[in-house]
């Protein structure tokens, strides 16, 4: 019945399970789908952009990423119901990655970046602004353990530090936009 309740949250947590195993028996590679801003905008592979937020290669890395989307996909795809959920995520995919590759091109232009957790960042923002609209800003402590988890992540020189500012930031606007128009609270 739950996967039915949240057919968007666990469709992406699938395709992220199938990924990361075609990464690890080497169907896929990381040079073929994560993305830098030489391949992603330079060279105009834009289909990067979704297959890198698609793309996690150790296990912490997926293990961390699915159970940070399990926790906020589940309230906010409840929240806004699958269809907008849906759009809210390919939206902070989509423009975080964007921003992403295009603020690398000066210091890591041919680093690949992959990884869900921009988006996670970006729904992490789109729900802090929806709860704290409805019930202030003490509210948010349900999502402490995801929060930290970020942060910490976020804390690694191995972690996409720009992606997860832009999604949150892409987020957050996601966000206001979303409690403006829907009044929530």
């Amino acid at each position: 019945m739950e996967l039915i309740e949240y057919p968007v949250t666990y469709g992406i947590i699938g395709i992220n399970v199938i990924v990361f195993i075609l990464l690890n028996i080497k169907v896929l590679s990381i040079q073929s789908v994560g993305s830098s801003y030489i391949n992603t905008l330079q060279e105009r592979q834009y289909y990067r952009i979704i297959s890198s937020a698609f793309s996690q290669k150790d296990f912490l890395h997926l293990v961390c990423n699915m159970y940070s989307l399990y926790n906020i996909g589940q309230a906010l795809e409840y929240a806004l119901k699958p269809g907008l959920y849906a759009i809210c995520y390919f939206l902070i995919m989509i423009l975080g990655g964007t921003v992403s590759a295009r603020i690398h091109k000066k210091n890591s232009p041919f680093t690949f970046s992959i990884g869900a957790s921009g988006v996670i960042c970006g729904l992490l923002g789109i729900y802090m602004v929806i709860v704290v609209s409805m019930r202030g800003i003490a509210s948010l402590k349900a999502m402490i353990p995801t929060i930290v988890l970020l942060v910490i992540m976020t804390t690694s020189k191995k972690i996409d530090s720009i992606g997860h500012f832009s999604g949150l930031i892409t987020g957050l606007i996601a966000g206001f936009v979303i409690v403006n128009i829907y009044r929530f609270g």
